[in-house]
């Protein structure tokens, strides 16, 4: 449901207050979805956040004395709910992708474990280099510029560390959400 269809049942619903009061409804309405668009929200994000027109209408009418129609009470967007046997057909439909995605999900958090094993290797290199030093009672020119090395690279892959795992985060919440929102019947999954 975008702004328009929103607003359109919203006004059919306030059919029993007067046109003044369904106009000041009708603005904070438009105000909020203004905020809502201004902070980057889509229009859709901005319905699902607001409720139902149908809810609203009814709150609005409660306060003030009256009452829904009983044509107001159809609302064509509205999902069934689903029975236990659809949950179980759709998480049985879900099975096999679930056990694909989730490994690759779980391969890909070995690939950061790794980054993060390495990270932390760079990054020791320095005290390799130190009890190398004294227990040989030799300082080498080269592994000091080695260890240098070693330790830049190891700035490099704390970024790519990073960067790698706020993307696997955001998959593996995204995708767990995603099957959440599924079993629970929901048209909006993520």
């Amino acid at each position: 449901m975008d702004k328009t269809q929103f607003l359109n049942e919203l006004e059919a619903k306030l059919a029993g207050l007067d046109s003044e009061e369904k106009q000041e409804v009708l603005a904070d309405y438009m105000e909020h979805f203004a905020v809502g668009e201004s902070s980057g929200k889509t229009e859709q994000e901005i319905v699902f956040d607001l409720g139902s027109p149908n809810e609203i209408a009814r709150d609005i009418l409660a306060e003030r004395g009256g009452q829904l129609s009983e044509e107001s009470y159809y609302m064509p967007n509205q999902q069934k709910k689903r029975g236990a046997g659809f949950k179980v057909g759709i998480f049985l439909a879900m099975l096999i992708p679930n056990l694909i995605i989730y490994s690759l999900l779980l391969s890909f958090w070995g690939v950061v474990a790794g980054f993060i094993g390495s990270t932390v290797g760079f990054f020791l290199t320095p005290l390799a280099f130190v009890l190398d030093a004294v227990l040989n009672q030799a300082f080498e020119w080269y592994k000091f510029f080695g260890t240098i090395g070693i330790v830049g690279l190891g700035f490099v892959f704390l970024v790519a560390t990073i960067w790698l795992a706020k993307v696997m985060i955001m998959a593996t919440v995204s995708y767990t959400k995603f099957n959440f929102h599924l079993m629970k019947g929901e048209s909006r999954h993520v």
